[in-house]
């Protein structure tokens, strides 16, 4: 009899390290360390995203948009104002997973108005978002539209509140503080755990106290502790009849903790050490998996330079508890690890060529039962699902857990206003007696699959084109295909009622604006 080997604290920490140290010492031998370049602007996001257009320590991130408030209203330099607003039109042709037997196309809409007043070395700035949801056609449950959900629609709320202090030189020191309280979003490392999302229609907010110190070009340490923004309303048939309703903190959870950052530590290779705490409790109308999660990670890369190569290799490990049948009293011990490891090549040649390999793992549990006293299904927390998995919307394929994932990217710029995006991944389960969902499936009713004994664990084959066209910095435009090939998990798992999906191939497009001023 063969004794299966368990997960322990110990594996984890040991797959992160080895994952991670090995692959950067490997290849820092075969690269070069980027050039001094002058200072250039990243191109926006295409969502909304004035609060970040101006960091405190930094200075602006991203050009001023050509048309604007600010100068249009005359308005005083410590008062700064803008409004972003993104149309999406999203559809997907074929039954993909369950879920979308309710959405078969949407009209997203998503409009912020940003205000930030200077006041020597204070700040005080809110930002007010209005996400919804149009024209959604599908199946009807009771007049709701089924699929919809509060990652599409959070009528006009407010997702930034707070006031900061910021000094980019103490006491003469060459090191940056801010300091802000209050209701806010954040980015922190590669966005993998904690993230503002570009794509989604919502985003995700923080109540709390975050503290932020620097050595311009040499680190930065994020610190924060904070109380995860619940959205409301937050069922279907709520959202369906327009009730509104202001978000609100959950107020017995506390999601804690720091990420150090070292930049061109040698031969042009930066890193990342973090630690995250979850604490997590129910709270008026907000019942949870009451998550009690320490994950720690370590991430080593090489920004993309015109003719060298760029890597980058993460892993994140995760013990606790777990609770995910909510009439229990037994948690599950919860010990899970992912990692992502990619290298790529820019081309220093007209057009501007890239091509990048990637890897993603995030374990799975492999015995899901509600009884088991083990979970090893990862959770990603508070992440940026498109950064890796492509769009979510109506899509929403992947996540980073349960998931076995070898792929490509090719992007190429045959103009400056205009970029090209071809993407392709192989899906396979890292578990195939785990469902294919999320973190949360084993309590996310019909949003999910479940395994049989003839489904595998291969789900499918996705290809993705995207292409963006800047007609200037308050105009930009984007559409994107994406069609998965169906592999057997997805036409042989089964919802939690027991039910087959049709095993068609599925087709998602969509098409978007954004304005800026």
């Amino acid at each position: 009899m063969i004794q299966k080997k368990s997960i322990t604290k110990k594996t984890i920490i040991g797959h992160v390290l080895k994952s991670t140290v090995a692959i950067s010492f490997c290849l820092s031998n075969n690269v070069i360390a980027d050039a001094d370049k002058p200072q250039s602007y990243a191109k926006a996001p295409m969502n909304a995203y004035n609060s970040q257009m101006d960091d405190a320590l930094l200075g602006n991130k991203y050009e001023k948009p050509v048309w604007n408030l600010h100068d249009t209203l005359n308005l005083p330099e410590w008062l700064s104002a803008g409004v972003e607003q993104r149309t999406r039109y999203e559809s997907i042709d074929d039954v993909f997973r369950s879920s979308s037997a309710g959405v078969s196309q949407q009209v997203a809409l998503q409009t912020s108005l940003w205000l930030q007043a200077k006041l020597g070395n204070f700040r005080v700035a809110t930002e007010v978002m209005d996400s919804r949801a149009l024209d959604n056609v599908g199946t009807h449950v009771n007049g709701v539209v089924n699929g919809v959900n509060n990652n599409m629609v959070d009528t006009a709320d407010f997702v930034q509140t707070y006031v900061s202090w910021a000094d980019k030189d103490v006491f003469a020191s060459n090191i940056g503080v801010e300091a802000k309280v209050g209701r806010q979003t954040m980015d922190l490392g590669s966005r993998r755990l904690v993230a503002r999302p570009i794509y989604r229609n919502t985003v995700n907010s923080f109540t709390g106290l975050r503290l932020r110190v620097l050595e311009q070009d040499k680190w930065t340490f994020n610190g924060f502790v904070t109380m995860p923004v619940v959205h409301f309303p937050s069922t279907a048939v709520a959202i369906s009849n327009d009730t509104t309703r202001f978000d609100q903190e959950a107020t017995s959870t506390v999601f804690s903790g720091g990420i150090l950052e070292g930049y061109n530590l040698f031969m042009g290779v930066n890193s990342e050490l973090y630690l995250y705490n979850l604490n997590e409790a129910d709270s008026y109308n907000n019942p949870t998996r009451k998550r009690r999660y320490f994950t720690p990670g370590a991430r080593f890369y090489i920004k993309p330079s015109k003719g060298h190569f760029d890597f980058q290799a993460e892993g994140m490990g995760q013990f606790g508890t777990v609770k995910y049948n909510t009439t229990s009293t037994q948690d599950q011990q919860h010990e899970a690890w992912s990692e992502h490891a990619e290298i790529g090549y820019s081309f220093d040649i007209p057009w501007s060529p890239r091509f990048m390999l990637e890897y993603d793992y995030a374990s799975g549990s492999k015995n899901p039962s509600k009884t088991s006293t083990q979970d090893s299904r990862f959770d990603p927390l508070y992440p940026a699902s498109d950064v890796d998995f492509g769009p979510t919307g109506i899509y929403s394929g992947f996540q980073r857990s349960n998931i076995n994932s070898p792929g490509y990217k090719f992007n190429f710029a045959p103009r400056t206003d205009l970029s090209v995006t071809v993407q392709q991944r192989l899906i396979w389960l890292a578990s195939a007696s785990d469902c294919w969902g999320g973190s949360a499936c084993s309590s996310a009713g019909t949003l999910i699959l479940n395994p049989t004994k003839s489904s595998g664990s291969f789900v499918g084959n996705q290809l993705g084109l995207t292409s963006r066209y800047n007609f200037n910095s308050s105009l930009n435009f984007e559409a994107g295909w994406y069609r998965l090939f169906k592999g057997q998990f997805a036409k042989q798992g089964v919802t939690s009622s027991g039910t087959t999906v049709p095993g068609t191939d599925s087709d998602y497009f969509f098409v978007q604006s954004q304005l800026r001023f």
